[in-house]
């Protein structure tokens, strides 16, 4: 019988994909993570819409799975290369880090480079995450990498969607997986990512992450264009999704009625556009054959886990990954990008945020004493020392009002250690200077949930948070902190400040203005004894 055009090109390239690769049962969280493929020198594509002759299939077949499977020729790495040099002329660079990224990239696989997963390039050397993002993001001015903001659906963790400006973010997202809409927070659901430039690779693949373990997938298939996979699974009763993640097409799957010892056959076939030949499948509890064939796209997967999914996954549940306020709190960011701030109309919920507010002790006096201009330069050298600290320990300054200054920070104990430097660093500045010139500082730190917005072109929060760490710094004296309970409540905090020198914590019940209710509050006495330890330290760094 002799077969269609569409028929042989199909059997050449299932034989070429199944037995020359060895890709039977693919699984795709192994394929995201193989690390023993390479990528080639040149920059090409093979063209499905080049019509051969029957004898020219086979080797086409071979040349676009080789194209796809194997990455050659997709990733240009003498332009990636170039690039990569280039970087490193750049005053400060870190040729390591650098090297490390490079070695990263030629030995990842094309899965894992559409979405660039800086904590998978750091490896062991999670300690070194803040220079590799650094590099990305000179590499990105460069021209070597492009930036994502990557939005993942609280329930399913796939990206529904991205922006690649902060100005294009919005409040809400929907994923069509799951069909339900959803808050944006950019803690916990904007992951940051990057890519190759597409001047060094186009690969024209949907990004796509591997499911959280939370999900306890059942069967996860990869299957290449013309290709056809399966696997064996066992399956207890009950309703299953089966999804691609690539291409977004999904059915339901209901495993009832009495178990089967024989094995049971599913043949899905992944269509044009996000659709399976079948969305609804019925089974009996036991063991199932399922059968994925690609008709149309460059890449198709089969994911299957339970349709019952998580109300919402905490970033307990999933791989380490740079999240946007992460980004936020960059110093080089800043730096690059400080430019790009949300739209005026939006407002983006922060889940969880801590705010910190410092204020000079004694500073009316100062002026009136030591004179306008004198009292003026004695602000802004402590302005500096102070911005230093905060960025030194991962903080980011919001503004300053008068003479006080608000920051933002990813953790507690951040704040702390910021604010403790920074004492450090006035305990050496008032070394040299008369009592009258001396800066003593007092500080408040809450956390808590806050709307990030747009306010004259810049990064703020707004809400009942930033009122509260306000109020708080109110309560503190001269090299004091304050903080509510819920920063007390978290043990980083707490051995942070410990390993400050905090000799006492006192506990106190006060009304806060403009907030309903007593307040727990905290105050702790930074201890002098420590601070000047950690400036002689400070002195001998410089030195």
């Amino acid at each position: 019988m002799q077969r269609s055009h569409f028929e042989l090109k199909q059997v050449t390239a299932q034989s070429i994909c199944l037995n020359r690769h060895g890709l039977h049962g693919a699984n795709l969280l192994t394929f995201i993570k193989a690390s023993d493929i390479r990528t080639g020198a040149n920059s090409s594509e093979f063209s499905r819409q080049n019509q051969a002759d029957e004898h020219s299939i086979e080797q086409n077949s071979y040349k676009f799975l080789a194209l796809r499977l194997k990455g050659k020729w997709i990733m240009n790495i003498e332009l990636l290369k170039e690039k990569l040099e280039q970087l490193k002329k750049r005053p400060n660079a870190s040729k390591g880090t650098i090297d490390q990224i490079k070695k990263w990239l030629i030995g990842s696989h094309i899965l894992q480079r559409l979405r660039i997963n800086p904590y998978y390039v750091a490896g062991d050397t999670v300690k070194n995450i803040k220079r590799i993002t650094s590099e990305f993001l000179h590499g990105v001015k460069a021209g070597a990498f492009d930036l994502h903001w990557d939005i993942h659906c609280p329930h399913c963790n796939m990206i529904t969607e991205e922006f690649k400006d902060l100005a294009d973010t919005s409040e809400m997202s929907f994923c069509p997986m799951c069909e339900r809409e959803f808050k944006i927070d950019l803690l916990d659901r904007v992951e940051v990512t990057f890519s190759l430039n597409k001047e060094i690779e186009d690969p024209q693949l949907r990004p796509v992450c591997a499911p959280p373990p939370v999900l306890q997938s059942k069967l996860q298939l990869v299957t290449p264009l013309y290709c056809t996979e399966s696997e064996i699974v066992t399956l207890e009763e009950g309703r299953y999704r089966y999804c691609c993640p690539l291409t977004l097409a999904k059915g339901i799957l209901k495993v009832e009625g009495e178990e089967t010892e024989a094995i049971q056959e599913i043949k899905l076939k992944q269509l044009a556009g996000p659709d399976f030949d079948k969305t609804e499948l019925a089974v009996r509890p036991g063991k199932v054959k399922l059968e994925l064939t690609n008709t149309d796209h460059n890449l198709s997967g089969l994911i299957l886990h339970s349709d019952e999914l998580p109300d919402e996954m905490t970033l307990e549940q999933l791989p380490l990954r740079l999240s946007g306020m992460q980004l936020l709190h960059h110093p080089d960011y800043k730096r690059l990008f400080g430019d790009q701030v949300i739209s005026e109309r939006e407002r983006v919920k922060i889940r969880a945020i801590t705010i910190m507010f410092t204020d000079i002790t004694g500073s009316t006096r100062m002026y009136e004493t030591l004179g306008d201009t004198k009292a003026y330069n004695i602000v802004r050298d402590h302005f500096e020392i102070f911005f230093d600290s905060i960025e030194k320990f991962g903080g980011k300054v919001i503004k300053t009002i008068g003479d006080a200054v608000m920051a933002s920070f990813v953790s507690n104990d951040q704040a702390i250690q910021a604010a403790v430097g920074a004492v450090a660093c006035f305990r050496e500045y008032n070394l040299t200077r008369p009592q009258s010139e001396w800066v003593q500082v007092r500080i408040g730190i809450h956390r808590g949930t806050a709307l990030l917005v747009n306010l004259n072109n810049s990064i703020d929060y707004f809400g009942s948070t930033v009122n509260k760490a306000a109020r708080l710094q109110n309560l503190s004296k001269s090299d004091e902190v304050s903080f509510s309970e819920d920063v007390y409540n978290d043990q980083a905090f707490v051995s942070a400040l410990k390993a400050a020198g905090v000799s006492e914590i006192h506990k106190r019940v006060e009304d806060l203005k403009g907030i309903q209710g007593a307040q727990v509050a905290y105050t702790a006495r930074i201890n002098m004894e420590s601070v000047i330890a950690l400036s002689g330290r400070l002195v001998a760094e410089r030195s």
